[in-house]
C-alpha cells in the first residue's frame, strides 16, 4: 500500500515544482532589485535561512502556478511523429483494436501501458525533466518580457540590456531542453510498449 501511494506521489515532480518556483522567486526579487523597488539588504534577508519554512511552500505553490501557465502557453507537436513511430502506432492501433483514433490518442494508450511496465523509471524521469525545463522556459520567458520593460524604464541601461539578453538566451535553451526530453519520453514509451506488446516485459 505504501509503495503504491509513494509511486503516485512522484518525488521527481515535487522537486521540479520546488526548483521551478524557487527560480521564479529569485527572478522576481532580482527584477525588483533592478527596478530599485528592493534594496540589496532586504533582498538578502528575504532568502535567509530563517525564512526557509516560509519560502519552501511559497516556492512549491509558485511552481504549480508556473506549470499551469506552461500548460496554457506551451504545447508540443501532438502529431509530429517520425515514420518509425507511426509504424509502431499502426501496430498499436491493431493491438488495442481501436478505430478512428488520432495518432496522439493511440500514443496516450501506449504511454499508459509503458508507465505501468517501466521498470527502470526512465519514463518517469524523462517526464519530470520535461516539466522542469518547460517550467524554467516559462519563468525566463516571462522574465524576458519584464526585463524589456526594465530596459525602457531605466533608459536603456547597459546592465539591463545584458540581463535581458541572458534571459532570452536562457528561455531558448530551456525550451530546447524541454523539447529534447519530450522526444526522449515519447521514444522510450513506444519502445517499452513494443516490448510489452510482445510479452517481453
Amino acid at each position: 500500500m505504501g509503495n503504491r501511494v509513494f509511486s503516485r506521489f512522484n518525488i521527481y515532480d515535487q522537486f521540479g515544482y520546488l526548483f521551478v518556483g524557487g527560480v521564479a522567486l529569485l527572478c522576481i526579487a532580482f527584477d525588483l532589485f533592478l527596478l530599485k523597488k528592493l534594496d540589496s539588504t532586504l533582498a538578502t534577508s528575504l532568502f535567509s535561512h530563517q525564512k526557509f519554512l516560509v519560502l519552501l511552500p511559497l516556492a512549491y505553490f509558485t511552481g504549480h502556478v508556473v506549470q499551469a501557465l506552461a500548460n496554457i502557453f506551451i504545447s508540443e507537436g501532438k502529431t509530429d511523429f517520425s515514420d518509425s513511430q507511426k509504424e509502431i502506432l499502426g501496430e498499436a492501433e491493431k493491438y488495442f483494436e481501436v478505430e478512428n483514433q488520432s495518432l496522439n490518442e493511440i500514443w496516450l494508450l501506449c504511454y499508459m501501458i509503458s508507465c505501468a511496465r517501466d521498470k527502470t523509471g526512465q519514463i518517469q524521469a524523462f517526464n519530470a525533466y520535461y516539466g522542469l525545463y518547460r517550467g524554467w522556459a516559462v519563468v525566463f520567458g516571462m522574465n524576458s518580457f519584464f526585463m524589456l520593460y526594465a530596459v525602457i524604464y531605466n533608459c536603456f541601461s547597459p546592465q539591463d540590456i545584458l540581463v535581458l539578453g541572458i534571459s532570452i538566451i536562457l528561455t531558448w535553451l530551456m525550451r530546447r531542453r524541454s523539447k529534447r526530453f519530450y522526444f526522449y519520453l515519447r521514444d522510450k514509451a513506444l519502445q517499452i510498449f513494443t516490448l510489452a506488446s510482445k510479452d517481453k516485459l
